[in-house]
């Protein structure tokens, strides 16, 4: 009698084993997807999201360098750091190749900043098939641009144009008037606001 109940307790031990053991790789493997390993916090979703980043860098850097003169260079924040504290695999650095040294791209002024975001701005919807970018508008951002940087912004856009997307530029920039082909002019007197279309 004895026999036969430790005969079934040994079996019932036996799958509860198999189960804890099943249990724990299970855990293990959702650490280390969540990313709540000790000393590296990134998760599967940013690991993956860092892989199509890089690929959209590269493509958009062309363009930031040449609008700024071979100045800046967006670079994704290192993996080995990104996984340390607060999860930072997502982050940017820009690289200067004036200074040769890295930066958060925070520290960027107004008219490089938005250098770099166009430059990404078409790179992004290239590289999802979620994102379709038929027309897009950019509201001032030339204002903080010299001149050299407002021409090579202007280049691009018109690039950009070139193909099936609509780019549309809200400006007071009178230099960036001359360098539009198609207007839509909004004055303002006494009588309140006139619109008119100035096409080419």
């Amino acid at each position: 009698k004895d026999t036969e109940i430790l005969e079934a307790v040994e079996e019932i031990w036996s799958g509860r084993q198999q189960v804890l053991e099943q249990h724990n790789r299970i855990t293990r493997l959702y650490t280390v997807i969540s990313g709540n390993v000790s000393g590296s916090r990134m998760d599967l979703e940013t690991f993956v999201q860092r892989y199509y980043l890089e690929r959209i860098l590269y493509a958009a850097n062309r363009r930031f360098e040449e609008m700024s003169a071979g100045q800046f260079e967006l670079r994704m924040f290192d993996e080995k750091k990104a996984a340390i504290g607060k999860n930072k695999g997502l982050d940017l650095m820009v690289y200067s190749n004036v200074t040769g040294k890295e930066r958060e791209v925070r520290t960027l002024s107004g008219g490089e900043s938005f250098m770099a975001a166009l430059s990404m701005a078409d790179e992004i919807q290239e590289n999802s098939a979620a994102i379709h970018l038929d027309m897009m508008f950019i509201d001032e951002g030339f204002g903080s641009l010299d001149e050299h940087a407002r021409e090579q912004a202007v280049r691009v856009l018109k690039e950009m144009a070139g193909g099936s997307k609509l780019i549309g530029i809200i400006s007071h920039v009178t230099e960036l008037k001359q360098e539009m082909e198609d207007q839509l002019l909004i004055t303002k007197d006494e009588e309140g606001s006139h619109v008119r279309w100035q096409l080419s």
